[in-house]
């Protein structure tokens, strides 16, 4: 699991929470199901706790377990942990965020990100396959990929769709986000001193954080990923609307 991304989409980063055994977040499931009612579990980031996570699982399917569980991933996992999830994993919600090597390296502050990324969605793709739904539009299980386009790197994205097109399967259902937010340390101004001569003041200077992507992301950007995407061949996409009969 990388250190963390400098700007939010729709991220929380308050550390709230309590201790569970896996036995006691089994149950915890088995609630959820119970009296919330829910369509699924969905589990967010659980790269750092996947063992745990495995037996929570099992122990929730022996208790009468029944909704899909969701594993909802950044995609720098390591295949070990994703074995150990084969069989217990019904959907599969995995971002590819960035392609370039010395774009994760800054951002993410992982240069290997996208090779882990790609081998990591096709080992996803290859338990669940592509996403199938209940004849009522409910998500049931399969991969639905994420890719949030940001700015400046409409080019990432593009590459990114050619290669799940070639790559993973041209069925596989694909949400091109548009939510990003330039927040958390992006835009915050860093303070640094240039040098001066010898007499002068050492006066200092502000200099923006990660100023190449304190902006809105573009439409044209969007639609180039998009236009990217259908060109390789992918057509299946995720654009859930006030009308739209999916659900996960």
């Amino acid at each position: 699991m990388y250190p963390g991304i400098p700007w939010q989409r729709d991220i929380a980063h308050q550390r709230n929470g309590f201790d569970l055994t896996p036995e006691e977040l089994g149950e915890w499931f088995l609630k959820l199901q119970t009296v919330g009612n829910v369509h699924n579990i969905n589990l967010v980031t659980p790269e750092h706790v996947v063992p745990q996570v495995a037996l929570s699982i099992l122990a929730a399917r022996d208790m009468g377990l029944r909704v899909p569980i969701i594993y909802n991933t950044s995609s720098f996992d390591s295949l070990e942990s994703l074995q150990l999830l084969d069989g217990l994993v019904d959907i599969y919600l995995p971002d590819f965020k960035v392609w370039r090597s010395s774009t994760s390296k800054r951002l993410l502050k992982a240069d290997d990100y996208a090779s882990t990324a790609m081998e990591s969605i096709k080992e996803m793709h290859r338990q669940v396959g592509d996403l199938a739904f209940t004849s009522d539009g409910i998500a049931k299980k399969g991969v639905l990929l994420r890719h949030l386009v940001m700015p400046g790197k409409g080019d990432e994205g593009r590459e990114i769709m050619r290669w799940l097109a070639e790559n993973v399967s041209r069925d596989l259902y694909v949400h091109i986000m548009e939510q990003y937010h330039p927040d958390a340390h992006v835009g915050k101004t860093k303070r640094v001193t240039r040098r001066v001569r010898l007499g002068e003041g050492a006066a200092p200077e502000e200099e923006v954080r990660y100023a190449d992507i304190n902006r809105a992301v573009r439409d044209e950007e969007l639609v180039s990923v998009r236009d990217a995407a259908v060109k390789a061949g992918l057509w299946r996409f995720c654009e859930p609307n006030e009308n739209s009969a999916f659900h996960l």
